[in-house]
């Protein structure tokens, strides 16, 4: 199973192979730690990532051997190393380096690879807060049926309102219970904060509107990608935006990639493309 579950990392990692550059940069997944991720990394470039991979197309520069992956806490960190010349390529979510694409005329797409198993987004929390998943849950499962994620994810991903996210009103609600939710913005136009701090695009439209089924005081702290554990256990945050892997596990919340204490939501979007973004060759 192990094997299985490691092999199936490809996507999560956005795994890019170069003939050049020695270094990949990918946002921490923080649900494994660095070694781990590293060894998960070391088994990818040996074994069976060919047997996950639907598609993967790369410009000349690339090819299936040869390289490593460097873990970032942010976007804007692995953005930086992008333009030090520390990574050559980094690897994004097919939309998110869409918008990236968009808003950075220097960057230019290097390759994409497209896997098996897709990745979705979920909500994250911790077990003493099961009822609270539950009903995430539950409000989500309502808003699949209904057609009103189809409905979010054509405005704020595939839409205008992609291009520059629009910030998100949480409906308020007298004597209502606060859930603290944390964002990071490292996934635009997904999970975006703006220039004014404050949060918009799909991820946020999607909370405000369970917040209004559950009739709940929504309130949204910014931490670092690699924080969002941390932002749990202590306390900080009732809940945070969760990347979550299906890897043919019968039940996605018992997979090995979710750490022990954590327990996540019904996911509510989803995709197995991922985009390589770098610099022109000089």
């Amino acid at each position: 199973m192990k094997k299985k579950f490691l092999c199936s990392l490809v996507l999560v990692l956005s795994l890019a192979l170069s003939a050049d550059a020695e270094i990949i940069g990918t946002l921490n997944r923080s649900n494994a730690n660095i070694p781990e991720s590293a060894e998960v990394n070391d088994v990818m470039l040996t074994q069976g990532y060919k047997d996950e991979l639907l598609a993967s197309v790369f410009d000349k520069n690339f090819k299936a051997e040869g390289t490593s992956m460097k873990f970032y806490d942010s976007l804007m960190l692995m953005q930086l190393a992008l333009n030090k010349g520390d990574i050559e390529v980094f690897s994004a979510p097919e939309f998110v380096g869409e918008y990236l694409l968009r808003s950075n005329p220097e960057y230019i797409m290097r390759g994409f690879m497209m896997g098996r198993n897709p990745i979705a987004l979920a909500f994250g929390f911790l077990e003493e807060k099961k009822e609270l998943c539950e009903k995430f849950s539950k409000a989500i499962e309502a808003m699949e049926n209904e057609g009103k994620i189809g409905l979010l994810a054509r405005d704020f991903i595939t839409g205008p309102k992609a291009a520059n996210p629009e910030t998100v009103k949480f409906e308020k609600f007298d004597d209502a219970e606060i859930i603290n939710v944390a964002v990071t913005g490292d996934m635009p136009p997904l999970d975006y904060v703006g220039a004014d701090g404050q949060p918009a695009g799909f991820n946020t439209a999607i909370l405000a509107e369970i917040g209004r089924r559950l009739h709940v005081n929504i309130k949204t702290i910014t931490v670092e990608t690699g924080a969002r554990p941390a932002a749990l256990k202590s306390g900080r945050a009732d809940a945070v935006f969760w990347l979550q892997l299906f890897s043919g596990y019968e039940d996605f919340t018992k997979q090995p990639d979710i750490p022990e204490g954590v327990i996540v939501s019904t996911p509510y979007f989803g995709w197995n493309k991922s985009v390589l973004i770098g610099l022109p060759k000089k």
